[in-house]
């Protein structure tokens, strides 16, 4: 029976759903506003995928440096695809940050006089990149840890997977979830939510995310009527694929560059040269990226079907100053990269749609907001290093002030409207739990992100989308209504709650896919991250867009065309 599921409700002024940078940074201007603020995560706050961030975070502080060169920089390599006004909120927004952050804490590398050790990254014309050598996301997360602890005045939820939004009339009410440690349904009700999940990368079988990572954000804003921004643009980043014992572990290729690494093929070319003679290793990531994929996919791959990233000849002295955390995970796992070159193959490392959303973070819908990697429009085409962690620092802590000032404006007299679980989707969960035939979800979840792995990764085609389209379809429709959780889940309430989490994220998986699937179709054109092998050139006449997908009338996906959006400098504004 549906009914035998216990359950809790929650009032609040403000619901966030996520705990890393964005999520945290929300939660601390909703607590400083003095609004009510519950902050519902599936791990625990401070996590999520800042922690992946290594080599650093860009701003502009170095001396000669501006928010404006580095706006205009960001702009040349987005592919035309940014929207120009949240780009230039991030840059300006970012110093101010910085500034606090080392109020709270954060140990930047400084010099021996105390300034900044910023660090160049490739695309970047000063040195902006401010770190804790590569290890700065895990800094970072301990600083916001710290503070998040410190407050009472933030409602944390840990382990709970938040299942769907909660709409009335066309505005979000709140939303409802699994507390998946318990076992018990969470209802919200909130005046506005905030939506920071992060990205999408777990749909991809080579990643380098938490594996809780599942775009939850952005199929949970689809639904509700939200529009998704370019999520055709990924970045992916060069991950392992061999050694076996560093299978998935992302090396930080930035940082091997910077130290003087190559990239070699089977052959012991350093092909690079051949793609890009003037910037070799030093070209754009999307650009090094797609270098790689199409060396792997014309057979000039390694025997684990990757590319050998060298630093056999880059000096120990180097080493130990640009990547000494990646150095010393390796060794501990028996691998001397001064010694052996590590093979790397294209991971999802961060998408750059998302969410439509306003310099604010608000999206068209009424009562929800996005923010970090959730949000769209940021990144457009090709994101620059250094980018993710900042933009996503700036936008949490914009979105929550914003929604903050909302909630004190609009008044808070009436209670927060409690909305109801479907029924439909009680008795789905129900079955899940109690199913003892049907494909084990954990299959199904490999599916989908093999599917994507071997379809919609950094090289595509019409054949390749379709088939993708096709699959998720028959996924959504014959596998996840039959799917069940593992044996072990009846005999451990541990177990039961690890394979309820995964379960309730393979809808979104599957749902996830098709979007991607289908703004990747209907782009004819290789631009910025994206690459068709059937289009092979950048189509200025016909392909000069941001695409858009939204829920349609008949519950499909709408595809739509938006123009691009043009730039005017500071100094033309005056």
């Amino acid at each position: 029976m549906a009914g035998n599921i216990a359950e809790e409700r929650h009032e609040t002024d403000v619901l966030i759903v996520g705990g890393g940078a964005a999520g945290t940074m929300a939660a601390f201007e909703c607590a400083q506003a003095g609004v009510s603020v519950i902050q519902a995560t599936k791990g625990r706050a401070t996590s999520g995928t800042t922690t992946v961030a290594r080599g650093g975070f860009a701003a502009a502080m170095a001396p000669g440096d501006s928010p404006e060169l580095h706006l205009q920089e960001i702009l040349k390599y987005g592919g035309e695809l940014i929207d120009p006004e949240l780009a230039r909120t991030w840059v300006y927004d970012i110093i101010d940050v910085v500034r606090d952050m080392r109020e709270w804490g954060a140990e930047f590398i400084t010099d021996d006089k105390g300034d900044l050790d910023l660090k160049m990254f490739p695309s970047h014309t000063y040195p902006r990149a401010l770190h804790h050598h590569d290890t700065t996301g895990n800094m970072v997360t301990k600083v916001l840890s710290k503070r998040l602890r410190g407050d009472a005045r933030i409602g944390q939820h840990p382990h709970v997977a938040i299942v769907d939004l909660i709409t009335e009339e066309g505005r979000v009410i709140g939303a409802w979830g699994v507390d998946y440690s318990r076992g018990c349904l969470m209802v919200y009700a909130a005046r506005e939510v905030i939506l920071a999940t992060g990205g999408g990368s777990g749909l991809f079988y080579v990643n380098d995310n938490p594996p809780q990572v599942t775009g939850d954000g952005y199929v949970l804003g689809f639904r509700a009527g939200a529009s998704l921004l370019g999520v055709e643009m990924i970045d992916f980043q060069a991950m392992c694929c061999a050694p076996e014992e560093l299978f998935g572990f992302a090396p930080h290729p930035t940082g091997f560059i910077n130290a003087g690494a190559i990239f070699l093929n089977q052959e012991g070319e350093a092909f690079l040269k051949r793609y890009f003679p003037d910037t070799a290793e030093k070209s754009t990531r999307s650009e090094v990226i797609l270098a790689m994929a199409k060396e792997i996919h014309a057979g000039r791959a390694g025997l684990t079907g990757g590319i050998y990233m060298d630093a056999t000849k880059v000096p120990m002295e180097t080493i130990q100053k640009q990547i000494p955390h990646v150095h010393k995970t390796c060794l501990s796992r028996g691998i001397d990269i001064t010694k052996t070159p590590l093979e790397v193959a294209p991971g999802s490392h961060t998408w750059l749609g998302g969410l439509e959303i306003d310099v604010n973070g608000k999206t068209r819908v009424p009562g929800l907001w996005a923010a970090g990697e959730t949000g769209g429009g940021i990144h457009g085409g090709n994101r620059i290093g250094g980018s993710a962690l900042s933009a996503s620092l700036v936008y949490g802590r914009r979105a929550g002030r914003a929604v903050s000032a909302q909630v004190r404006e609009s008044g808070r007299d009436a209670p927060a409207v409690f909305g109801g679980i479907p029924e439909a989707e009680r008795a789905w969960l129900e079955a899940l739990i109690n199913r003892e035939e049907g494909p084990l979800q954990k299959d199904v979840r490999m599916r989908c992100r093999m599917l994507a792995h071997e379809k919609l990764g950094p090289i595509r085609d019409a054949e390749g989308c379709r088939h993708a389209l096709d699959e998720y379809a028959r996924i959504e429709n014959e596998d996840i209504p039959r799917m069940r959780l593992d044996d072990g889940a009846r005999t451990s309430e541990k177990t039961k709650g690890q394979e309820l989490e995964s379960a309730l994220s393979v809808r979104n998986l599957a749902l996830l896919g098709k979007l991607l699937a289908t703004a990747a179709l209907n782009r004819k054109e290789s631009r910025g991250a994206h690459f068709r092998l059937d289009y092979p050139e950048t189509d200025e006449a016909d392909c000069s867009f941001v695409t858009r997908l939204t829920l349609g009338a008949d519950g499909g996906i709408a595809f739509d065309e938006d123009p691009l959006k043009t730039y005017t400098p500071a100094a033309a504004r005056e």
